[in-house]
């Protein structure tokens, strides 16, 4: 299927057909036909119609078969469905709004018309209209009519789903090979580093890692250890003496605090203090604790940075902390790590926040939540409006 020209996902579409968030009563086709729902079929997850086996009566006439959804009549044809034969089962094309009243079948034969924009109740119908004008963030000019609290739930639930995903992506830093407690601290190590390395690094940082790994690290003093780091990163030698081609360094666009240089002194300093602190204390300890520890132990000037570290502090350390009260069956770790979650507040980039910055909710639901970045991620900028609360909210205010 070729991608539509229209600004709007068709799963937001499909979401209003299988919900019924139309006014099913009194249904006319375009040209003016009797329609009456029974059945809305299931939807497809596969090639083909969007919804299969559907019941449904035109006039006096039942007819069992397909839906098809389209924004607008003309991506039935863009679509190429009119000369595919898979298609020929399709017994209704739904449309959200067209003047127009013809698609037909590769057999040529028509296929009936419902245009639902008329049967939307007056919130879809305004929401929809901002959808068209503001596709990025489409509820901005609804939110005045709906409590906070319907942004703050699903704020909650973005956080939570953010921190579950963030905890399935160490998985892929935990080297399995390893005894499961080795394992946790590579994984631990590596994923500092990578966070330490975002937004330009964050390879590099890890093929450091990797190579860091490679040394006997009880040989060597910290400063030792962080003097290494430096030559095997190749960043201070010219191209002839360059000790690993293979990293390359993005200096562009870094600022003075993100330099690859001063980040891999701090990476290392943490490298080395985790590798050398004692396996039970990660288990026995407070995480915070266990986090401003690590924190005190960096000597580089400057230091992390406090934007920083609360970001690391929420996306990776206490993920990771998690992580390994799953691996050891430490239920109160788990509880622990999730409390803090839900109360860490971080220094997040005011840039990265600034499309809620046109919505009338208070800044205090937001500014300071890890979960913003992922409902901008994962909800707002992919237009995924029918699987968020405040979407649900409007339509049925």
């Amino acid at each position: 299927m070729s991608k539509s020209t229209s600004p709007y996902h068709e799963k937001l579409l499909h979401w209003i057909w299988e919900n019924r968030h139309f006014n099913f009563r009194n249904l006319k086709t375009v040209d003016g036909q009797k329609v009456w729902i029974h059945n809305t079929g299931h939807i497809n997850k596969s090639d083909g119609p969007d919804f299969l086996s559907a019941e449904i009566t035109i006039e006096n006439l039942r007819w069992f078969g397909n839906i098809e959804l389209h924004w607008s009549l003309s991506d039935w044809k863009a679509h190429n469905h009119h000369t595919d034969p898979g298609f020929d089962n399709v017994i209704l094309h739904v449309v959200f709004n067209s003047t127009e009243c013809q698609s037909f079948r590769s057999d040529k034969t028509q296929i009936p018309t419902l245009c639902l924009a008329p049967y939307f109740s007056q919130p879809l119908q305004s929401f929809l209209k901002q959808y068209q004008s503001k596709p990025e963030l489409p509820c901005a000019g609804q939110l005045s009519f709906i409590s906070d609290e319907a942004f703050a739930q699903q704020l909650q639930k973005a956080h939570k789903e953010y921190f579950e995903e963030k905890v399935d992506d160490l998985l892929a830093f935990y080297d399995a090979s390893l005894p499961p407690s080795r394992g946790w601290i590579k994984m631990l190590i590596t994923g500092l580093l990578d966070g330490l390395g975002i937004s330009h690094n964050r390879y590099q940082m890890r093929e450091l890692a990797n190579l860091l790994y490679k040394e006997n690290i009880d040989t060597f003093s910290k400063n030792a250890f962080r003097i290494r780091a430096i030559k095997l990163s190749g960043i201070n030698t010219d191209s002839k003496n360059t000790i690993q081609e293979s990293i390359k360094w993005n200096h562009k666009g870094c600022r003075p605090g993100n330099h690859p240089r001063l980040r891999i002194q701090q990476g290392t300093e943490l490298f080395w203090q985790i590798h050398h602190c004692p396996f039970e204390e990660w288990l026995q300890n407070s995480p915070k604790e266990l986090w401003q520890d690590l924190l005190d132990e960096i000597q580089t000037k400057p230091s992390v940075g406090q934007e920083r570290a609360s970001i690391l502090f929420g996306t990776v350390f206490l993920p990771s902390m998690y992580f390994l009260g799953n691996l050891f069956f430490k239920e109160e770790l788990k509880n622990h790590c999730w409390s803090l979650w839900q109360k860490h507040e971080a220094h997040i980039p005011s840039s990265l926040l600034k499309l809620f910055d046109n919505t009338d909710v208070s800044p205090s639901l937001y500014k300071q939540k890890l979960g913003s970045i992922y409902q901008l991620r994962s909800y707002c900028r992919p237009r995924n409006c029918q699987d968020c609360k405040v979407f649900k909210s409007v339509i049925s205010s």
